[in-house]
């Protein structure tokens, strides 16, 4: 927020979103310039029907309508869904008072519609999901998201934005917060890597899929594990059928 504009990343649910709009000190019912959903998820977009009165535009990735379509079609909740009215296959960069915004997807990963947003004056990256910090993530395969080109994402980015600059995480182990630097994404990187080679792994040596999710703990990630849910067993699974290209 600015003396000229206003921008929201991400509207997580109703209630949370109206309290954020109310709340909002020096808003004073100006309209927001846009709202960028970063993916499809319901606690990224589910607060989209509140922001949609109060913002020109809502903006996504072009990929994230259709899983957001897809997923609440499974969930039996599309009479909930707004949609964003503007999408973007690649990069959206706009100048918004004296701030440059720029979201860019860099491919799959988390979903297939992730999108890092770089407040380039502020200094501030906006990581969405991309980074759960010290925390096993959720890794949604049937809303198009890939390990591997996950891990390309996160070290393109480790090269891409700013080393100085202050990054933003959808989720974060309370201990190490939602908030952090640029060797956080090498972290969080560092856990991907180790979770498909320990999956490999295992495939190699002719365990079946519930020998391989059973794991309790991935050696040398201990602060993944709390708090719970634990989703190690998931993450697991969705390894092995990525590497066996097996349909998730």
């Amino acid at each position: 927020m600015n003396a000229d504009a206003l921008l929201a990343v991400d509207t997580q649910f109703p209630d949370t979103a109206a309290l954020c709009l109310a709340g909002l000190p020096g808003r004073d019912g100006r309209m927001l310039d846009a709202v960028i959903n970063t993916h499809h998820h319901g606690d990224h977009t589910g607060g989209n029907g509140i922001f949609k009165a109060a913002a020109r535009t809502i903006v996504a990735q072009a990929n994230v309508p259709r899983f957001q379509l897809a997923a609440a079609e499974r969930a039996g909740t599309v009479e909930k869904q707004v949609f964003a009215d503007q999408t973007f296959p690649e990069v959206w960069r706009r100048e918004l008072g004296d701030e440059i915004v720029t979201a860019q997807y860099h491919g799959p990963a988390h979903t297939g519609g992730d999108v890092i947003v770089h407040f380039e004056r502020a200094n501030v990256v906006h990581m969405g999901d991309l980074v759960f910090n010290r925390l096993y993530p959720v890794i949604d395969r049937p809303g198009g998201a890939s390990i591997r080109h996950w891990i390309t994402v996160l070290e393109e980015a480790a090269v891409n934005y700013p080393a100085d600059a202050i990054y933003v995480f959808g989720h974060g182990n309370p201990k190490f917060g939602v908030t952090g630097e640029r060797g956080d994404l090498l972290a969080f990187r560092d856990y991907l890597a180790a979770l498909l080679a320990q999956v490999e792994k295992e495939i190699a040596a002719g365990k079946p899929k519930d020998q391989i999710v059973a794991l309790e703990n991935l050696p040398g990630f201990a602060d993944y594990h709390l708090p719970r849910p634990n989703r190690l067993g998931s993450n697991l699974g969705v390894a092995y059928d990525e590497l066996t290209d097996k349909a998730g």
